[in-house]
């Protein structure tokens, strides 16, 4: 029996004209799939560079202004944006292959406003990411941030920017809508709203504050460790009910959070993370007296008249409190001041210290996440940053 070898071509004379159609409109089909994916592609692209280059006419880069639109993808690249939808444009619309599509950039720019406020409400600033899909079938990537707004405002803004830029794109039609425009609208407005009602608490508070609130001072206090913490607190405990003042201690039993640790944008997202979990077992540890020995990583947040409290921070200095590894009375030697402020006084882009009183103690886990969150509820997230973290 003769065999024929493996690669020796097929004999395409017996192919019957019906299959060879068949093949022929098979390759047809994927041809013009491919040709209108790219075509697609280099549409939404040139659409894409033509809102950038509407928005920069709109938003020029001055001197004189705050508002701004700038591109921050590198020139190069967007120079090899442009000569390939112009390349496309002169060839009478001869397509790019997939691998050329694919090393193309994504465009990126941010928009800085000015906030409409009377009273200097700062400004406001849109990063912007555009894939490839936009406008047809995704959104842009947005990003917001703000020089006086609260993160909370810029949290809820931008959720709505969000939501009515998925509206003008992939849930229109299948050709989608450019947003960018009506976004920065709308980010105008609502950040002027946002800081006129920021302005208007602000000016609510001050207006009910009583003359003691406004001589009421807030102190955060670092002390290392406490040998006899029962002790410890209990005396702390008197100092505050003699000299009137409000008190929030938190301590653990394992050392955690340290002083000038180096916060991250990776820690931050731990600590939102977190902070479900937190409120729900919030009531268990509160008001949790340490056990008798030693505790770590105590932190004491102070309320109260100024005299007081700098009253309170004497005492840990020159009075007997501890006792030390013989079981000796010592004085406090290891306790660090964080911060020292009027309570009206706020860091920017967050609320006033709440007003509280009573003397009340929690336990934590002694990480700088659960820490994070304590001073969030106590508006002092902003207690030094970065490697002086937890620093006056």
């Amino acid at each position: 029996m003769v065999t024929t070898p493996s690669n020796t071509t097929p004999n395409t004379s017996r192919t019957s004209p019906r299959s060879f159609r068949a093949l022929t409109r098979a390759h047809d089909v994927v041809l013009c799939a491919h040709v209108v994916t790219m075509t697609c592609v280099m549409e939404r692209l040139r659409r894409q560079l033509m809102e950038f280059e509407v928005l920069g006419a709109m938003y020029p880069e001055e001197e004189s202004t705050d508002s701004r639109f700038v591109v921050d993808t590198p020139v190069t690249e967007v120079d090899a944006l442009n000569a390939a939808v112009s390349k496309w444009e002169d060839h009478g619309g001869e397509v790019p292959t997939e691998a050329e599509v694919s090393r193309l950039p994504n465009l990126r720019a941010s928009l800085t406003l000015r906030v409409p406020d009377d009273d200097n409400g700062g400004t406001v600033r849109l990063t912007i990411s555009l894939p490839h899909t936009y406008p047809n079938s995704a959104p842009p990537s947005l990003q917001l941030s703000s020089s006086k707004l609260t993160r909370k405002s810029q949290s809820l803004i931008l959720v709505a920017l969000e939501k009515f830029a998925t509206t003008l794109t992939s849930d229109l039609d299948e050709h989608g809508s450019e947003c960018l425009m009506e976004l920065a609208r709308t980010l105008e407005e609502r950040s002027a709203a946002a800081a006129a009602a920021e302005r208007e608490e602000e000016e609510k508070n001050k207006k009910n504050a009583t003359d003691d609130d406004r001589d009421a001072t807030i102190a955060v206090l670092r002390i290392d460790h406490m040998n006899d913490s029962k002790t410890y607190v209990k005396t702390l405990q008197k100092w505050c009910t003699a000299l009137g003042l409000g008190a929030r201690v938190f301590w653990s039993t394992r050392k955690g959070a340290k002083s000038g640790k180096k916060w991250t944008s990776e820690d931050d997202d731990k600590t939102v993370a977190m902070e479900n979990q937190s409120s729900k077992n919030e009531t268990a540890t509160k008001n949790t007296q340490p056990p008798v020995g030693r505790v770590e990583n105590v932190f004491v947040i102070l309320h109260g008249e100024s005299e007081s409290v700098s009253e309170f921070l004497k005492r840990t200095r020159v009075e007997f409190v501890d006792i030390d590894g013989k079981g000796n009375k010592c004085k406090e030697r290891n306790a660090v001041v964080l911060c020292r402020r009027s309570i009206e006084v706020a860091k920017k882009g967050e609320d006033v210290v709440p007003v509280f009183s009573g003397f009340e103690c929690e336990q934590f886990d002694g990480s700088n996440e659960k820490l994070e969150l304590i001073l969030k509820r106590f508006n002092l997230l902003h207690v030094g940053t970065g490697d002086a973290r937890w620093k006056a």
